[in-house]
């Protein structure tokens, strides 16, 4: 078994190799990146490793879980994880030391998206799920959250209201609203015990985050 923060295994530079050339090709935002998901990956198997979860077939479901990209603000974008199924199907049963599994990786790719609101089917598909939101949380979330806006061409916040006390929320136009209509829901969904653990520090740096904002805009120091 590998070590907890170190991904070998076989099949691995094959597939990382021909990730890159696919994502090479897009145009994507640096939140979505090959970048983001090894780090899912990583965190996908720590997680399977302590609950007892197949980590080879998490690992493989984390590195394919957005080879279907779309900008947020694409009216299909809630699409993209049952899009990425079929892809990721194929491509696990090309794979000899993956084809098994491919059902059972292309399943959990399936429904890990927050947006699709999909319901894991098995432990892996909700290891991923955990994984993938994990990455919304903590310092790589607040990096992730202004990255994306920026790349949607998304105001910081609403001058005028920055906390929507007096609108409705709208996370395409300003990037501080994301945080109340979804991080700050992820941590009381995280699906296993380890995810828990690893969200309340994370979600904690947020809080802390936002508290700073407040008072930074409010002009006290």
């Amino acid at each position: 078994m590998p070590p907890v923060h170190e991904l070998h295994y076989q099949w691995l530079p094959a597939l990382r190799a021909r990730l890159e050339q696919r994502f090479g090709q897009e145009r994507r935002d640096s939140a979505h990146d090959l970048a983001h998901c090894l780090r899912v990956a990583r965190t996908a198997q720590a997680i399977a490793l302590e609950e007892g979860a197949d980590p080879e077939a998490c690992v493989a479901a984390a590195l394919l879980h957005d080879l279907v990209y779309l900008p947020k603000n694409h009216p299909d974008s809630h699409r993209t994880a049952r899009m990425a199924q079929g892809l990721a199907l194929d491509w696990c049963r090309s794979i000899p030391e993956l084809a098994s599994r491919a059902e059972l990786i292309a399943g959990a790719v399936g429904t890990h998206s927050f947006s699709g609101g999909a319901t894991a089917t098995s432990l892996e598909g909700s290891v991923l799920q955990d994984a993938d939101r994990l990455e919304s949380l903590g310092a790589i979330g607040l990096a992730r959250v202004f990255a994306t806006g920026g790349s949607m061409g998304a105001g910081l916040w609403e001058p005028g209201d920055p906390w929507a006390r007096d609108r409705e929320l709208d996370d395409k136009l300003w990037s501080l609203d994301h945080f109340e209509k979804k991080l700050l829901r992820l941590a009381e969904r995280m699906n296993t015990q380890a995810g828990q653990r690893m969200a309340k520090p994370r979600e904690k740096l947020i809080r802390v985050f936002l508290a700073a904002l407040e008072r930074e805009l409010g002009g006290v120091e």
